[in-house]
């Protein structure tokens, strides 16, 4: 019996050992550049701000998770229907189709108001091309909006969301650190990964 339950445990053993090497990017790995905004006092690349009137998006020196600075977006009009957003891609090797990716971003709010539909502050991971090959969208776009609703004065506190199935024919992916339309106050982002689930 012994020998049976030695035979079994050296097959699972080989079996996973020929899945791991079929993929050679491993669990836990992390894609994104700058996750704490504070490689460079002077500059917060590869991170973006895609500039919305009416929003206000900057770096904050003075209220940060870890290192020495955070990125914010702040909005004052209850009325702006636009949105502030800061991005990041990765285009780097990608695991196997199938495999999970989770998105997490620490986020800190002041006196955040949401107004109406749409009305959130969340993030978002987007798989591009947008469509693959054959038209379909599916499984290519995933988004913290309409899961958690974000308002009120807090403390850091983690926000995360998953990819459960990587599909295929992906290029590369986008996360957004997003307030939506209509809600106001200030927001700040930091410690920011994507990692191999």
């Amino acid at each position: 019996m012994k020998s049976v339950f030695n035979i079994l445990f050296l097959s699972l053993a080989l079996l996973f050992s020929c899945i791991d090497s079929k993929d050679p990017i491993p669990k836990g790995s992390q894609f994104l550049v700058n996750t704490d905004f504070s490689a460079s006092p002077n500059s917060i690349s590869p991170w973006g701000a895609v500039q919305a009137p009416g929003f206000n998006l900057g770096i904050s020196q003075e209220v940060f998770r870890s290192g020495f600075q955070s990125v914010f977006i702040e909005n004052l009009d209850s009325l702006n229907e636009n949105t502030g957003t800061w991005r990041q891609s990765y285009n780097g090797a990608l695991p196997r189709e199938g495999r999970s990716l989770k998105l997490k971003a620490y986020i800190k709010g002041e006196d955040i108001t949401l107004r109406g539909p749409g009305s959130n502050v969340y993030i978002s991971m987007r798989a591009f091309p947008v469509e693959d090959s054959n038209g379909s969208t599916t499984g290519r776009f995933v988004t913290s909006q309409n899961r958690t609703l974000v308002s009120g004065t807090f403390d850091w506190e983690p926000l995360e969301i998953t990819l459960p199935r990587l599909p295929e024919q992906v290029d590369f992916l986008m996360v957004y650190l997003v307030m939506g339309p209509r809600a106001t106050g200030k927001v700040y982002f930091d410690d920011v990964t994507l990692t191999v689930e």
